[in-house]
């Protein structure tokens, strides 16, 4: 069963994109909200369906995975990326599947085989089977012929990690495939080689626009509708929302406060008098008991005295003391010298039901008497230090060690099981002796320790100080009468300035926005915002979220596709400045003909050469990226004069061109290579993935369920 455990543990990383438990109650007040039951997809792509039951059945078997690979709960933030790795997952899915049947690919029984027991296993299959030998084929033959056997969810694991490979197969041929099309003709090679060593000198008069005062510059509604119109494509957005908010913090009232040190107060006696420290800690503290040893270091600041310089003896107990948002008594269990690192060596002897024990047989009782006549011939021959590591690598059960002798090298104090540990701590280096642990008997040489220092195992009684119902009731009837008497946004504004209030704003959102100033999970928020009802000017109701009160008013509503103009324009008020700078300095420049003096002298242009002026410069000298100037430079002949013309920065009059060519038969074989290269990354970073995602008719309705 270990190569099934091993396969449970790590499926959720082999399936790679991992899923999130939607709350019930969102898709009930969906449901609600619309008077009538009806079909909900997640998502269409070019006319397919994702139904929301298929999204959930992923998405639940995914966080299972996730679950059982980090070994703990995740945390909003996590949660919420599996919501969108999950949806992600399966867009990738049909748009990629859409594309393996329109070339007739796929992965046929025999291929799938040899992923698992062919003479190249795929990489997941050898990570999975391999020992400290390397793959271990007889492993995974075993455990293939035992599967009708496994439990069920092993089964089913074992399912979805044969359909993770088989799905990677698939992308790995199809990047194949398209990594194989790639092909470059000699001629664009060469184009490539000229572009980049083909090389230009020019002398160049540059009128450069900040010469120009802004003050005599008009900018009118027809320049930047012109400009609006010629740059739009590049200003491409999603559909966005705005918001202005206010938040109703839920903190402890003063009266919370006198609450949480009474009874920290009435629990000072009973802690100091009970005879069982960690069962009163955990039924009384938030937090549990801990029997680590501390040194000074270990502890609070505030207590450090207390317990190391004070003469106080265990039992004492110490506090109310205020830390880390909470009111602590201390109460001193132990007092002892103790070493902070310790090292040993040992051999286990295993026996049937000790833990990690699979493949054992050995009873108790043999494993005993093995443990106690090693250690029985170790005592005697205690000056052959060869003979330990002799009979650790020949009998111990912890094979990792025994590749090392049994020497289990420096762990801190408290690292290992307690009776190991307390054996070791309390015993002179060189002592050999048996232990028994929950994984067997130890023979256990002790080979080193650090310096004796003071440490103490204390216990905590700590009451957070959190608010009361009271408090939230109090703090929630302030929300209800800002959001009551205010429901438009005149209002909204008015009430919040009359109140003293401090007003935050999130400009830009989209419908995957997940964080938001302040606001721990605001994805309630976020829904309200794109929800279809909502207007701009609203002011939403109260949303309720882990510490605080929150009442909203949308404030921009921008449809997907090219961003408005308005909002173009306040981007882009330097380029559209530069851009009629360009006419006035063009028209200046002009005025002097070809006297260069003149537009120098009266003007203030610069006179300038410029050299190593090639098609992969972005910049042209010091004048910034000029790349429109930098092509034209290139494409004169020599003792031709252009200009002047605008350039970015700089209006230009371009003359006495020289151009190097450059140097004849030239091996094309490394450009040749980059350019294989740089394609083939592309395709392994979801190059053509993405182009195919962007091309693909999209309607994403994710914001409807998280």
């Amino acid at each position: 069963m270990a190569a099934i455990e091993k396969i449970r543990k790590r499926s959720g990383l082999l399936i790679a994109i991992i899923g999130l438990a939607l709350l019930a109650f969102v898709l009930q007040d969906l449901f609600q909200s619309t008077g009538r039951h009806r079909e909900y997809n997640v998502a269409v792509i070019d006319g397919e369906k994702i139904p929301y039951k298929d999204f959930e059945d992923l998405k639940n078997k995914n966080l299972e995975n996730m679950k059982r690979s980090a070994g703990n709960s995740l945390s909003s933030s996590q949660t919420y990326n599996v919501y969108n790795s999950t949806l992600e997952q399966m867009i990738k899915e049909h748009i990629m599947n859409k594309e393996y049947s329109a070339i007739g690919m796929n992965v046929s029984a025999d291929e799938l085989y040899d992923q698992f027991l062919g003479e190249e296993p795929h990489q997941w299959v050898v990570q999975n089977f391999s020992d400290a030998n390397g793959f271990n084929r007889e492993a995974l033959e075993n455990y293939m012929q035992n599967l009708d056997n496994a439990p069920i969810e092993y089964r089913n694991q074992w399912l979805d990690f044969e359909n993770a490979i088989k799905d990677n197969r698939l992308e790995t041929k199809f990047d194949n495939l398209v990594k194989a099309s790639y092909f470059m003709p000699s001629k664009l090679a060469q184009k490539y080689y000229e572009n980049k060593n083909v090389k230009a000198t020019a002398d160049v008069v540059a009128l450069r626009y900040a010469t120009i005062p802004d003050s005599t510059v008009v900018v009118t509604d027809q320049d930047n509708k012109k400009f609006y119109e010629e740059n739009k494509y590049k200003f491409e957005t999603d559909e966005t929302r705005g918001i202005e908010y206010v938040v109703f913090d839920i903190k402890p009232s003063a009266q919370d406060d006198q609450d949480a040190q009474k009874f920290v107060n009435e629990m000072k006696e009973d802690f100091a008098n009970t005879d069982n420290v960690a069962s009163f800690v955990n039924a009384n503290s938030d937090q549990r008991y801990d029997s680590t040893w501390m040194a000074n270091t270990d502890v609070p600041a505030v207590i450090e005295n207390v317990i190391f310089e004070g003469g106080n003896q265990p039992g004492f107990v110490y506090g109310p003391y205020f830390d880390n948002e909470a009111y602590n008594l201390v109460r001193i269990v132990d007092l002892q010298n103790r070493a902070d690192s310790l090292k040993a060596s040992h051999i286990l002897i295993a026996y049937q039901g000790a833990l990690r024990s699979e493949d054992t047989i050995t009873t108790k009782e043999r494993a005993q008497a093995v443990a106690d006549s090693l250690a029985a011939v170790l005592k005697k021959n205690v000056k052959k230090t060869e003979l330990f590591e002799e009979l650790a690598t020949k009998f111990s059960t912890d094979k990792g060690s025994a590749e090392k002798g049994g020497d289990l090298d420096w762990f801190t104090d408290g690292m290992m099981v307690y009776n190991f540990n307390e054996f070791v701590m309390n015993n002179p280096v060189g002592t050999i002796g048996v232990v028994e642990t929950p994984f067997g008997y130890h023979v256990i040489k002790v080979t080193g320790k650090t310096e004796m220092k003071p440490k103490a195992r204390l216990a905590f009684l700590k009451h957070e100080l959190t608010p009361s119902t009271k408090t939230y009731q109090d703090v929630f009837a302030q929300a209800n009468k800002f959001v009551t008497e205010n429901r438009t946004y005149d209002q909204f504004n008015a009430a919040i300035e009359a109140q003293g209030m401090t007003k935050r704003n999130m400009p830009r959102m989209t419908a995957s926005t997940y964080q938001i100033t302040g606001i721990d999970n605001p994805r309630q928020i976020v829904r309200w915002a794109f929800d279809d009802k909502t207007k701009v000017g609203d002011v939403s109701s109260i949303f309720e979220l882990d510490n605080m009160f929150v009442v909203a008013a949308l404030t921009d509503m921008v449809p997907e596709g090219y961003a408005p103009m308005e909002k173009i324009l306040d981007q882009s008020k330097y380029q559209i400045l530069n851009k009629k700078k360009g006419e006035i300095a063009v028209e200046k420049m002009k005025a002097c003909g070809t006297d260069y003096d003149r537009m120098v002298n009266e003007l203030g242009a610069e006179s300038a050469s410029v050299s190593d002026i090639n098609m992969e410069a972005r910049a042209l000298g010091n004048f910034g990226v000029e790349a429109d100037i930098i092509g034209t430079i290139l494409g004169m002949k020599e003792g031709e004069v252009v200009g002047p013309i605008a350039g970015n920065t700089s209006a230009f009059v371009i003359k006495n061109v020289k151009v190097a060519n450059a140097p004849e038969n030239p091996d094309l074989s490394s450009i040749l290579r980059d350019k294989t290269a740089q394609f083939n990354n592309k395709v392994l970073n979801n190059g053509v993935y993405n182009a195919l995602r962007n091309n693909a008719k999209i309607e994403d309705n994710r914001v409807m369920f998280y």
